[in-house]
């Protein structure tokens, strides 16, 4: 870019449409590899991302074992997935040949004070570690069926406990299956036009769990823990959550299967932007702005913002959490700047005797294998703390080697010893009322103000779907935009 020099347009006789994507996450990375495999040829497509690298693989890093010269990737997050819920993104592993690894975990439930949140028990007393109150071990649920060991040698509380949970978690997948949420609360709200709508909110969470007269215990110290680091999010922020997208959740997530992409999701990445030429890193898009003839993209460099330009663009898709998206495109800001969202904290932590170290990589290929590749159960803690003002969970996933990944629905947590990386990432939650924004922004244009395709700008993301703001979202919005574009969506 050259100092407060705009980029003009090419001349008409371009031969290809061109596109700028807005962000280098998964939505926006499968969307780019969508439009540049199109076997005609039609576009041309434009990467900008404000960071230094794709933000795909941006949080993850390469540790190097001193003692060994051992490389070893560690993805954060770990973005696992299964064949059931994950449909359309398995089917775009598949294409790419990504291969798929199996993880197991043993999950450890338990409550910690505020003050006892910067304590972190090593892997070895993770199963014992203060305030814990059940473990659910390596395939427990065979055990149960199959092994009279485990009733002779278990306490007679863990006993009945395990009971207990039992039945709670078979009745709730039962209510998942036949008792699907209501649409209540039915509404009238006005257009841009003035014109009035009609409306329907789905039930909350919290209503769906009174509905079904699901316990209160399990759902404090059960449900709410794994559901809630699932999300990224606090307790009462996942109570308020649609109804319908847990369920559809548990649903589709029935007896299936945990699996990551195998090697890291490094390698999806260098696999989706091959090819691509025109990637403009350290680059942060101000405003999108439709001019005639095209889409309008003022942006600076992040390394001095003195460099500003503008370039026009036949199309652009914004691949960015809403709330950036309503900032920089005004036409989104009435349905998109509602959309709540939490920033989120991630740690990673080394043992004391641990010889560790950061590498720098400088490609998108990481070199080092990750860290899921071993077929052991791992350890992921689910540690709740209670108090008048909030009940959240943060997760601790014990990875081999005496690393801890801690993650926790804040912006802010206090370092603690051992710390190797700390990421901070913005997540969108979900409520009811954003459901409605949501599906208000994907609606086909009928005049009344912005929705996602008109004056040739298109969201994607993780959100930009009816459903638990996960993967999944980021790829069905990438080939809703493909399709809207004509292109053939190869899985």
């Amino acid at each position: 870019m050259h100092q407060n020099q705009p980029r003009i347009r090419p001349a008409d006789g371009h031969s290809k449409s061109r596109v700028a994507i807005i962000g280098t996450g998964l939505a926006g990375l499968t969307t780019a590899y969508l439009l540049h495999q199109d076997k005609q040829k039609r576009y041309e497509v434009t990467l900008f991302e404000q960071a230094p690298k794709f933000s795909l693989d941006a949080a993850s890093i390469t540790l190097k074992n001193e003692a060994t010269g051992a490389l070893e990737r560690v993805d954060i997050p770990p973005r696992s997935f299964c064949r059931g819920y994950y449909a359309n993104l398995c089917r775009m592993y598949d294409h790419l040949g990504v291969s798929f690894q199996r993880i197991q975990l043993i999950w450890v439930f338990a409550k910690v004070s505020a003050a006892a949140q910067a304590q972190i028990p090593s892997a070895d007393a993770a199963q014992t570690m203060p305030g814990s109150y059940f473990v659910y071990g390596k395939r427990l649920h065979e055990l149960l069926l199959v092994s009279p060991h485990f009733w002779l040698r278990g306490s007679l509380q863990n006993v009945l406990l395990t009971f207990y949970l039992a039945v709670c978690h078979a009745w709730f997948f039962v209510a998942c299956f036949f008792f699907p949420p209501r649409m209540i609360q039915p509404e009238r709200y006005l257009d841009v036009k003035g014109s009035a709508k009609n409306g329907q909110n789905c039930e909350s969470f919290r209503q769906y769990l009174d509905r079904i007269w699901l316990p209160q215990y399990y759902v404090l110290y059960f449900l709410l823990p794994i559901l809630s680091i699932i999300c990224s999010c606090s307790h009462a922020e996942m109570l308020d959550f649609p109804a319908s997208d847990v369920t559809s959740f548990m649903k589709g997530s029935f007896l299936r299967k945990t699996y990551v992409a195998k090697g890291g999701i490094n390698r999806v990445q260098a696999t989706l932007a091959e090819g691509i030429q025109d990637v403009r890193l350290q680059t942060r898009v101000n405003k999108v702005e439709r001019v005639d003839g095209g889409v309008l993209i003022r942006y600076e460099s992040t390394q001095d913002e003195r460099r500003s330009a503008e370039e026009v663009f036949d199309r652009v898709v914004l691949a960015v959490s809403p709330n950036v998206a309503a900032a920089i495109f005004n036409p989104s800001k009435p349905l998109l700047s509602v959309i709540p969202t939490v920033p989120v904290t991630s740690t990673v932590l080394a043992s004391p005797n641990t010889k560790i170290s950061l590498v720098d990589e400088k490609t998108h290929v990481p070199s080092g294998e990750c860290s899921y590749r071993r077929g052991e159960a791992q350890i992921m803690a689910f540690r709740t703390t209670y108090s008048d003002s909030i009940v959240q969970t943060e997760s601790l996933h014990y990875l081999e080697g005496g690393l801890v990944v801690r993650t926790s629905p804040s912006g802010d947590v206090p370092e603690v010893k051992g710390t190797l990386d700390t990421s901070r990432f913005t997540r969108t939650l979900r409520t009811t009322e954003s459901r409605n924004m949501v599906r208000k922004a994907m609606e086909a244009d009928d005049g009344a103000g912005w929705v996602n395709g008109k004056d040739d700008v298109w969201i994607v993301g993780s959100w930009c779907w009816d459903g638990m703001v996960l993967l999944e979202g980021c790829v069905v919005s990438a080939m809703r935009v493909a399709r809207d574009l004509g292109v053939n969506v190869p899985w």
